[in-house]
This record gives structure tokens, sequence and C-alpha cells, in this order.
């Protein structure tokens, strides 16, 4: 009789614990960044330091005539680094804090009716990661014309 109540006891609590743990779903993301619209795929950009875009002024946009045209390189699908070819190709940086889990969706349209360039950052973050990670986010797409307005738009989503 003593056995049959400890044994009780124990389903019961095991019942409880597997009840009240299972319930709780943990966040999980893949990590990973998805890139469409004119940005270059396969590509790696490799700026001159980190940070980089903290001394930008708000001036994301690196062209030929940027103070730091120079200070970043290339790889195409993971090939030698080079100097980025400046009369083919501009790098957009978009500065963006985030949760230490999350998945970013970017996005580079350029609509030459309007002269303008719109740059927008999608993150999906772990509400439960309280850390905060930067993130310049370089990309690469075909040149534009100096004139062209540049617009980056963000939309943050916390997932539970």
């Amino acid at each position: 009789m003593k056995t049959l109540k400890i044994t009780a006891t124990l389903f019961s609590v095991a019942f409880l614990l597997l009840v009240s743990t299972s319930c709780k779903k943990k966040c999980k993301l893949d990590n990973s960044t998805v890139d469409s619209g004119t940005i270059i795929e396969d590509v790696v950009i490799y700026p001159a330091s980190g940070s980089m875009t903290g001394n930008m002024g708000g001036n994301y946009v690196i062209g030929a005539s940027s103070n730091y045209a120079d200070y970043i390189e290339i790889s195409f699908s993971e090939g030698p680094r080079e100097a980025v070819n400046y009369a083919n190709y501009k790098v957009l940086a978009f500065p963006v804090s985030a949760k230490c889990n999350a998945q970013y969706e970017r996005n580079v349209t350029v609509n030459s009716s309007t002269q303008s360039v719109v740059y927008s950052i999608k993150v999906t973050q772990c509400s439960d990661c309280k850390e905060v990670r930067n993130t310049e986010n370089y990309v690469l797409v075909p040149t534009f014309p100096d004139n062209y307005t540049v617009t980056n738009e963000l939309t943050i989503i916390d997932k539970n």
C-alpha cells in the first residue's frame, strides 16, 4: 500500500512537470537573412572597420565620391576580396539594433520614375532574448544616379 502511494505520488509529480513545461513554447528562428529586390546576391562585404556607419553622419550610401569608398571591399561567390567597381555598383548600409535572436528580410527597390531608392528591413526577433546586437546591413546594389533620394524603412516584429 505504501509503495502504491509513492508510485502514485511520483506519477502525479511527473505528470505535473510534463504538463507545466510542455506548454511553454520557446521562440525559434533560423537567424537567416533573406535578400530581395535589386540586392546583388552571393556577395560578402568587408568594411575596413566595425561600426563604420557610426561615423557616416546618416548618409549610408557609398559610391565613388563617398568618403568611405576606399574602406569597402567585396567578394563575389566566396572569391578573393576586391575593390568595389563603383561604375557598376553602390554599397548601401542600414544600421539596426535588434535582439540577439533575430531574422532579417532586406529589400532594395529602385524607382527611376520617382528617382528614389527604398532600403527596407523587416526584423523578426524573439521577445525572450534580452541582449541587443547592432548590425550594419551592408548590401551591394547596381549603381543609380547620385541625385536619387534614398529612404530606409524598418519594421520590427516581436515573436514569442
